[in-house]
């Protein structure tokens, strides 16, 4: 007897049970406790991203290097020698992949994400996680991504003459502020894209005008110093692109103020996403 009620004891102390509810939800501390709890599940997404994605292609991981390389290149050919686009005193290209590294990501992320709750849409209906997971895990799975870039522009910079500094040690503070805004795109739009399916087109076009409209391609000087600050800040990348070029290629530390009036508008921009993920959240398994 006392046997069955020590195994008694057991089950009931690893056996977690999980309350479904139905109608409106909202972000609260509970769904954020609910998250964390399924943390192990988000990381079995991630590491499933990751294997997906390279899993067929030839060149694998490569990808991550070939992409940012390549286009740092047209870049280079076209605005570096042929509109005389100003680079900062450095080799264009090495100008160009620094911002192609962190927009690369941001692009990667944000799109996967978007789509994530769409592609594995079967999985909604036999399975139960926070739905949340899946944009998560696609920024997540992105990360590796960047870390292969900001290694290729190490060597890069390294081989025209450009050594790491001290001021490195600042480089996750602009990463932190992509990776922010990343993933309150790709929450957002995850939902958003469940209910209108037109998200799909939309978001690459966004994407292909936000590379313009960020200093990738071009010095942030060039934006009049006037609307320079709030212009870093309301757009992110802007602020992580030029504060990986002042960490990694001039040496010089970011500039903090707009580093931080960044990462909090990409935290608040999660939070609202985060929120209207949560709205949407009840009607997925009928619209996909």
């Amino acid at each position: 007897m006392g046997l069955q009620d020590t195994s008694s004891h057991e089950v009931s102390r690893v056996m977690r049970v999980v309350e479904i509810r139905g109608g409106p939800q909202t972000l609260s501390k509970g769904s954020l406790v609910e998250l964390w709890a399924f943390r192990e599940v988000l990381w079995a997404f991630v590491v499933r991203h990751v294997k997906v994605k390279y899993k067929q292609a030839a060149v694998g991981v490569g990808w991550a290097v070939l992409q940012p390389v390549l286009s740092a290149a047209l870049f280079a050919l076209f605005l570096g020698r042929l509109a005389r686009v100003p680079s900062e005193g450095v080799p264009y290209l090495i100008f160009a992949m620094a911002g192609m590294v962190g927009w690369t990501f941001f692009s990667t992320a944000a799109g996967s994400a978007m789509e994530s709750i769409v592609v594995d849409q079967v999985l909604l209906r036999k399975v139960y996680f926070p739905r949340e997971v899946l944009p998560i895990a696609s920024v997540g799975a992105a990360l590796i991504d960047l870390l292969v870039g900001l290694i290729t522009l190490a060597i890069a910079a390294g081989l025209v003459g450009l050594r790491p500094d001290l001021t490195w040690i600042a480089l996750p503070l602009p990463l932190l502020v992509v990776v922010t805004f990343a993933t309150a795109i790709g929450i957002g739009f995850a939902a958003v894209n469940v209910y209108y399916r037109d998200v799909r087109y939309a978001l690459p076009f966004l994407m292909q005008l936000g590379l313009f409209v960020s200093p990738v391609v071009y010095p942030l000087t060039l934006v009049p110093s006037t609307w320079r600050t709030i212009y870093a800040i309301v757009n992110p990348v802007a602020a992580a692109v030029d504060g990986v070029r002042r960490i990694m290629i001039h040496h010089s530390w970011p500039d903090f103020g707009i580093s931080a009036g960044a990462l909090l508008w990409a935290a608040i921009l999660v939070v609202l996403a985060y929120a209207v993920f949560k709205r949407f959240e009840r009607g997925f398994a009928d619209r996909i």
